[in-house]
C-alpha cells in the first residue's frame, strides 16, 4: 500500500462520500487510489468551483467539505474558495499535489510556495516529508474537525510522498480518530509520566494516542506531539484551569441574574452539532435569540423568540434587544463589525459573555474559550438541577413584550411592482416572486445587489436554507456552491439567485451541473451592469458610471448550449411561466431575468 491508498482508506473510514476537485500531474497518484474507492469525485471545471462547492457542501450538511487540486496553478486556483471558507470559519479539508519533496527548493516547472500561501488562509497548513507524517497530518486534521472545527486545514502532498510504500499492518485508522471521543486513559501505563497532579486536574480535556510510535496528546482542543506538550507544559497550570472554571461560573450567574437577556448565535452552534441543544435551551428559558448572517434559520424564523439577524441590515427586534438588553450571551459567533454595527461595541462590551472555541476572536467582558455546545451542556445542566422558574432562569415575558413593542415592519420598496408595471422588471419584485415560489428550498446567493434583496426577503425554517459568503464576499460563489448543496442533498430542490456579473466568473460550472444532472434552478438577475459598484460610484464617490456596463451574452442560449433547459424573462407573465417550469422540472433549469437598474436599500 502506498501513501495515497492509505489516505483514501482513512477518508473512507471517516465517512467521506464526496470530493470536489480537478486532476493534474502531481496529484495523479491520489486520483489513482481514489478511482477504486467508494468516494465519489465531483469534477468541477475550475478549482475555484471545487472549493466553493466543498464549502457549501459543508455549510449545508454540518460536516467538513473536501476539495483537491494539483500543484502550482491548480493550487493557486483554489485560493479564492479556501479564503472564503477561512473568513467564514467553514471546516474544509484542502488537499493539493506538489512536485517531489526532494525537489521542493529547486526552480522547476510549476514549483511554487504553496504552503506559504495557504498558511495565511487556513488554520493549519501541512507539508509532510514522509508517508507516515502524511497519515499523521491527516489524522490530526480529522481530529481538528471533530474537536476544533473553525476553518480550512490544508495538506500539501508531494508526488513522491504519495507514491511511497507504507506499512499499516492491521492498524485501525478509524479507531484512532474515534478514540478521541472518550477518555482513553484507563489502563494506560502511568510510567508515561503524565499523570501528575498538575495535569490530572484538567479532567477529560486531554487524551493520549499512539500513532506510528509517536505519542500525541489531545489538549485544550489541539493535537500535539508529547515532546511539544512537555516543552509548553509550564504554561499550563491549575491557575489556567481555575480561571476557566471561574469565568464559566461568572457567566452562568450573570445570565441567571439577567432580566433582559439576549443570546446571539453564530455558526459555532452548527459546527458544534448543538442546534437541538439550543432549541431546548430556548424553549426552557424563553430567552430571545438573534443570529448572525451565517446562522440565519438556526431556529425557525417563524418562532417568536428568534428575533432575526442582528447588526448591519438587522431586524428592528434584534437590534433593539442588542442595544437594550442587560446581558448578551454570544455563542459561537465572531462578533464581526457587521454583527455589532447597530450601536457599536463599546457601549455593550460590559454586557457580553463571549463563548467561542477560537480564543483569538473573544471580545466580551467575560470570555470563555470553549465549544459553544459544551457551554450549552453546562447551562442545561444548571437548568435541570434547579427550579429555574423561581428566580433562576425566569421566563422573560415582560422583556419579550418590550422588544416587540418596538417592532418596525420591514418594507422593501418594489416588491409589488403592480402600479408602474415596470418593463423590464424591478429586481426586488423578481426576487420576491422567486423566494415565495420556492419556499422550503435551499437558496444560495452570490455577491452583488441581488444578495441584499434575497437576504431581506427570505425566511428560513431551519439552518442552511440560505447560504452565501458573508465575510469574504467573492463573486462566483453561488453557482458552484449550489452544486455542493445539491450533492449533499440530492433529493432537495436548490435555487441559486445570482447576478449577471458574478455568474460569468464561474459560468463553466454549468457543465458540472449538467454532467451530474443536478436539480438546481439558476435565476440570473440581469441588469447588464455591476450594479452595486455603479451605486457606490454615484452615491459615495460622486462620479459618473465607469467600467460597470456589461455586454452580456444571451444566457438562455448559453444554457441551451450546455444542454440545460432555460428561459429568458422580460415581463411578469414570463417570470410566472419560468417559475412554473423551473419548479416542475427535476433537472437543472436556468432563467435569465431581465431587470431594470435599481439601487439597493442602504442600512439605516
Amino acid at each position: 500500500m502506498n501513501t495515497a491508498e492509505a489516505l483514501i482508506k482513512l477518508l473512507e473510514e471517516d465517512g467521506v462520500k464526496h470530493i470536489f476537485g480537478h486532476p493534474g500531474e502531481q496529484i495523479l497518484p491520489f486520483y489513482k487510489a481514489l478511482k477504486d474507492s467508494s468516494i465519489e469525485h465531483i469534477l468541477t471545471r475550475h478549482e475555484q468551483g471545487a472549493a466553493h462547492a466543498a464549502d457549501a457542501y459543508a455549510r449545508s450538511s454540518g460536516n467538513y467539505g473536501l476539495c483537491i487540486s494539483t500543484a502550482g496553478p491548480g493550487a493557486m486556483n483554489l485560493v479564492m474558495g479556501v479564503a472564503t471558507a477561512f473568513k467564514d470559519s467553514v471546516p474544509l479539508l484542502v488537499i493539493t499535489g506538489d512536485n517531489d519533496y526532494s525537489k521542493k527548493d529547486e526552480d522547476i516547472f510549476q514549483n511554487s510556495s504553496i504552503n506559504g500561501v495557504f498558511e495565511n488562509i487556513s488554520i493549519k497548513s501541512f507539508r509532510p516529508s514522509s508517508g507516515k507524517s502524511a497519515i499523521s497530518n491527516l489524522i490530526e486534521a480529522l481530529v481538528m474537525f471533530q474537536k476544533y472545527p473553525k476553518g480550512p486545514v490544508h495538506i500539501n502532498l508531494s508526488k513522491d510522498i504519495l507514491l511511497e510504500d507504507i506499512s499499516l499492518d492491521d492498524l485501525d485508522l478509524k479507531g484512532i480518530v474515534d478514540s478521541f471521543d472518550h477518555d482513553i486513559f484507563e489502563g494506560i501505563d502511568s510510567n508515561l509520566g503524565i499523570f501528575d497532579e498538575s495535569i490530572s486536574s484538567f479532567g477529560d480535556v486531554y487524551e493520549l494516542v499512539n500513532i506510528f510510535d509517536n505519542h500525541f496528546i489531545y489538549y485544550a482542543g489541539k493535537l500535539v506531539f508529547i515532546d511539544d506538550f512537555y516543552s509548553k507544559f509550564n504554561s499550563f497550570s491549575k491557575n489556567n484551569a481555575s480561571d476557566v472554571d471561574n469565568n464559566i461560573n461568572l457567566a452562568i450567574n450573570k445570565f441567571k441574574l439577567s432580566r433582559k437577556p439576549l443570546v446571539i448565535v453564530g455558526n459555532g452552534i452548527v459546527w458544534g452539532k448543538a442546534i437541538d441543544k439550543l432549541s431546548i435551551f430556548v424553549s426552557k428559558t424563553w430567552s430571545p435569540i438573534a443570529t448572525t448572517f451565517h446562522s440565519k434559520g438556526v431556529i425557525t424564523e417563524s418562532d417568536k423568540l428568534n428575533l432575526g439577524i442582528v447588526g448591519l441590515r438587522g431586524t428592528s427586534l434584534a437590534n433593539y434587544a442588542y442595544e437594550n438588553s442587560d446581558c448578551i450571551l454570544v455563542l459561537g459567533a465572531r462578533l464581526s463589525e457587521r454583527t455589532i454595527a447597530s450601536c457599536g461595541y463599546d457601549g455593550v462590551k460590559d454586557k457580553i459573555i463571549h463563548v467561542n472555541i477560537d480564543d483569538d476572536c473573544l471580545k466580551g467582558n467575560i470570555d470563555i474559550s470553549m465549544d459553544a455546545s459544551d457551554f450549552l451542556d453546562l447551562l442545561l445542566k444548571e437548568i435541570e438541577s434547579k427550579d429555574y422558574k423561581n428566580n433562576e432562569f425566569i421566563l422573560y415575558n415582560d422583556w419579550i413584550n418590550e422588544i416587540y413593542s418596538h417592532y418596525e415592519e420591514l418594507i422593501v420598496d418594489g416588491i409589488d411592482d403592480v402600479e408602474d408595471n415596470y418593463i423590464p422588471l424591478r429586481p426586488p419584485y423578481a426576487i420576491n416572486k422567486i423566494v415565495n415560489a420556492f419556499k422550503g428550498s435551499y437558496f444560495l446567493s452570490d455577491a452583488g445587489t441581488h444578495t441584499t434583496w434575497t437576504t431581506l426577503l427570505s425566511k428560513n425554517d431551519r439552518f442552511g436554507k440560505l447560504l452565501f459568503s458573508g465575510g469574504f464576499g467573492p463573486m462566483g460563489y453561488g453557482l458552484p456552491g449550489a452544486i455542493g448543496v445539491a450533492i449533499a442533498h440530492p433529493d432537495s430542490q436548490i435555487v441559486v439567485i445570482c447576478g449577471d456579473g458574478d455568474i460569468q466568473m464561474v459560468i463553466q460550472e454549468l457543465a458540472t451541473l449538467r454532467e451530474y444532472d443536478l436539480n438546481v434552478n439558476v435565476f440570473i438577475i440581469d441588469n447588464s451592469q455591476l450594479g452595486i459598484i455603479r451605486q457606490w460610484e454615484e452615491t459615495v464617490y460622486d462620479m459618473d458610471k465607469y467600467q460597470i456596463e456589461l455586454s452580456n451574452p444571451d444566457f438562455a442560449k448559453l444554457a441551451d448550449a450546455y444542454g440545460i433547459e432555460s428561459m429568458r424573462v422580460e415581463s411578469r407573465e414570463d417570470l410566472d411561466l419560468a417559475i412554473d417550469k423551473a419548479f416542475s422540472s427535476n433537472h437543472a433549469f436556468l432563467v435569465d431575468v431581465c431587470v431594470c437598474e435599481e439601487d439597493i436599500p442602504l442600512p439605516r
